[in-house]
């Protein structure tokens, strides 16, 4: 066959999708997607997703869908068949047709759609039908029927009145939000960028610009630059909002429309627009084999997701102290919590951080009574390792190449694609010089104890370990200071004295107390809530046995409790004494900032 013979590749017709507001107070909009004729003609597969990536949970998106309808290129209605919980079976269409639904969208999270007469944020795995087998067919979406005052914000280019997705992966990875919102834009290293505010709050949006605008500089200093030409931030305020969601070109920030009356509302918030820009490299781009192409019928479980997030929930605070929008005060309180809640925590020493990886879509986001005691984080844990792994490159640099390194060593490697655990330890030993076996198999496949030593090392930081009778005023109080010794090991759900959690080998678990049990009495004195059952105990004596009056499904019985002296100890980061000089290159390496002077009086 000559040249001249070839078969010309016939470029795909995109779908045309329509999306209308039905009923903005009742949260319904309608979806209309025109078919054309080189998709259908054969008849074909629709398929809505059953998760978003960088949300590891089977959400069933299919529930929130009704009244779908099949029309012919003439407008008559064609039978179509559903044929799974999120398939619809097409007959041929030689035309091509018209397949039309209905949405419920009244879930406001980063992963949900939401629709009110306010405003609207829709979330494209949630949203739109995909033909199998044709996911690379472009998208066209069009808005109509919305409110005139309403603008519409995607990180998707606008062509004439259609935002166009070149295939059904960048349409999921690109959320739209509606309203009349504030927009306010800038350029940074070539690359546009956009912060879409959406919802009233009590911040000063000038400040959340300039704390934005920072952060995106110093990544793009980090990475030398940006892999996109455009990039939005949408930042939907709501009460008691809270939640980001990663994407190639975008993020979507949900935040408590109240909390910016306190710095620490900034530092959090600033601190979450670090973290989930920072996915723009690490998750969307560089990425694990699993996560992308993906499978949008199924979980797309991976081993890395302490990689991915816990890594970036390390990096994030580095981020955020370079930038100079969050002091070394507050993120040494955070990583000092994060050390405390992962050294109480019984899982530890049941579950390694690739375990917990796997089994995210099954454990992490469907946790039940025994989750406390049976896993561990991998953002939390990821964290940790993270910072470990920082040290252990600072150790061997003399203080010089940390993560961030060791993120620019893996961006010019690999770039936009994906990677494995084996190119995670070359790179590791590339820059550090040491075998990454021991490190990974105790930290990462294993489930050895943090070890602190090395941070301690690198930077000049103590690692304080204080009982909860050593903290704050209380100390002067000997009363106070004996009630905070008594130690049960039980929680509460909510504010109720229904038992949520009772650590193993506890004064509790040797008692016999179990998960929902009610404690209905504590030394004689009846317990209504969850605060009077802990006051109650904090009466007793420490080792004195004392008589608790509970219920388990109904049933009463009394059991025998020894309140023990509290074990849990809280994380306090200080500097040293007396750093090194390599100590101090170390953390100003890290923070961007010197590291702090010793506080007066302690040793």
């Amino acid at each position: 066959m000559s040249v001249k013979d070839a078969p010309v590749a016939v470029p795909s017709l995109p779908v045309k999708v329509t999306v209308r507001p039905l009923d903005l107070a009742l949260h319904e909009i309608a979806v209309e997607m025109e078919l054309p004729a080189q998709a259908v003609a054969e008849g074909a597969i629709a398929m809505l997703p059953v998760w978003t990536p960088g949300s590891y949970l089977v959400r069933d998106y299919a529930r929130f869908l009704d009244r779908v309808l099949l029309r012919d290129a003439q407008g008559h209605r064609v039978p179509i068949r559903k044929v799974g919980k999120q398939r619809w079976q097409i007959p041929p269409l030689a035309a091509g047709g018209v397949l039309s639904y209905r949405l419920f969208c009244n879930d406001l999270t980063v992963r949900t759609n939401h629709v009110d007469t306010r405003q609207a944020h829709l979330v494209g795995a949630a949203s739109f039908l995909a033909l199998e087998g044709q996911l690379n067919r472009p998208f066209e979406v069009r808005f109509e029927g919305w409110p005139e005052s309403w603008e519409v914000a995607t990180p998707l280019p606008l062509r004439g009145d259609a935002y166009l997705a070149t295939d059904f992966d960048t349409l999921v990875d690109s959320p739209f939000a509606l309203g009349a919102f504030r927009r306010l834009a800038w350029t940074e290293q070539g690359s546009e960028f956009e912060l879409v505010i959406v919802g009233q709050h009590n911040g000063d949006e000038a400040r959340i610009l300039e704390g934005t605008r920072a952060i995106v500089a110093t990544c793009g200093r980090m990475f030398g630059g940006f892999p996109f030409p455009r990039y939005v931030f949408l930042l939907i305020f709501s009460p008691g909002g809270a939640g980001g969601l990663e994407h190639r070109d975008s993020t979507s920030l949900l935040a408590d429309a109240f909390a910016l009356g306190k710095l620490d509302g900034y530092h959090d918030l600033f601190t979450l627009i670090a973290h989930e820009f920072f996915h723009a490299w690490n998750v969307k781009r560089l990425r694990a084999e699993e996560l992308g192409p993906f499978d949008y019928a199924r979980e797309n479980a991976t081993s890395l997701l302490w990689f991915h997030e816990g890594f970036t929930s390390f990096m994030q605070f580095g981020i955020v102290l370079r930038a100079g929008v969050v002091p070394w005060a507050w993120v040494a309180r955070k990583l000092g919590n994060t050390w405390t809640e992962y050294g109480t925590r019984a899982g530890r020493l049941e579950q390694s951080l690739e375990e917990a990886s796997f089994d995210a879509w099954i454990r992490h986001y469907k946790p039940t009574e025994f989750t406390v005691n049976s896993t561990v984080s991998y953002y939390e844990k990821g964290a940790a390792v993270a910072w470990m792994m920082d040290a252990k490159l600072r150790l061997a640099s003399a203080g010089e190449a940390g993560l961030e390194q060791f993120f620019q060593h893996l961006w010019q490697h690999f770039g936009d694609r994906s990677l494995s655990d084996g190119d995670l330890r070359q790179a590791f030993q590339e820059l550090s010089r040491q075998d990454p076996g021991p490190f990974w198999r105790d930290f990462i496949q294993g489930c050895a104890e943090l070890d602190s030593a090395e941070i301690t090392k690198a930077y000049g930081l103590r690692f304080e370990r204080v009982a909860p009778w050593e903290n704050g005023a209380e100390t002067k109080d000997t009363l106070a200071q004996q009630r905070t010794r008594i130690y049960t090991g039980l929680s509460f759900t909510r504010d109720t004295s229904t038992i949520q959690n009772v650590v193993p080998g506890s004064p509790a678990a040797r008692a016999g107390l179990n998960y929902g049990q009610e404690i209905l009495a504590v030394g004689g004195w009846r317990t209504a809530s969850a605060d009077e059952v802990q006051q109650r105990f904090a009466d007793q004596e420490l080792g004195a046995a004392v008589e608790v009056l509970a219920a388990d499904r109904g049933r009463v019985f009394r059991c025998q409790v020894e309140p023990a002296e509290n074990p849990l100890r809280a994380i306090r980061l200080l500097p040293a004494v007396a750093p090194t000089p390599a100590q101090k290159l170390a953390f100003q390496a890290w923070t961007g900032q010197p590291l702090p002077l010793p506080i007066k009086g302690r040793s």
